[in-house]
């Protein structure tokens, strides 16, 4: 009986964004590093555990999850969004060594996102002022 390699590709039903930094010029001509989109690729998305500590006396929550994708060039410097969230990337796992998928072992810290790169001009995402009345 043979060995057949892959995976239930019905296990993969999350789209997810990959995103690597890239170096960029900012309005005054400074260079900075914003998260760029890189690709987006279906995903398994799995919880691993919640932890909860408290840091010099600030409570920092996060979840670890396992996200599997399909083999690409994907590095622990990149983050994964789903759903608007963000996933740091801890470890990369290639099971078998067979350049097939990945298993990303990620945490998503709750308290805690990255800035992405900015809207395209003419977008305008100011939140609404609350005026206050006389009563």
């Amino acid at each position: 009986m043979s060995m057949v390699k892959g995976i239930n590709p019905g296990r993969l039903k999350h789209k997810v964004t990959i995103m690597r930094y890239q170096n960029t010029e900012d309005a005054l001509g400074n260079t900075v590093n914003v998260l760029s989109p890189l690709k987006s690729v279906w995903a398994e998305v799995r919880p691993k555990r919640g932890d909860e500590q408290l840091e010099y006396y600030k409570i920092t929550n996060s979840q670890s999850y396992k996200i599997t994708i399909r083999y690409t060039d994907v590095t622990t410097k990149d983050v994964i969004v789903y759903k608007g969230r963000q996933f740091q990337i801890v470890a990369i796992a290639n099971p078998l060594e067979d350049n097939y998928i990945l298993e990303l072992l990620c945490t998503e810290f709750i308290d805690h996102a990255v800035k992405e790169a900015e809207p395209a001009a003419g977008e305008d995402n100011k939140d609404p002022v609350e005026s206050g009345g006389d009563g």
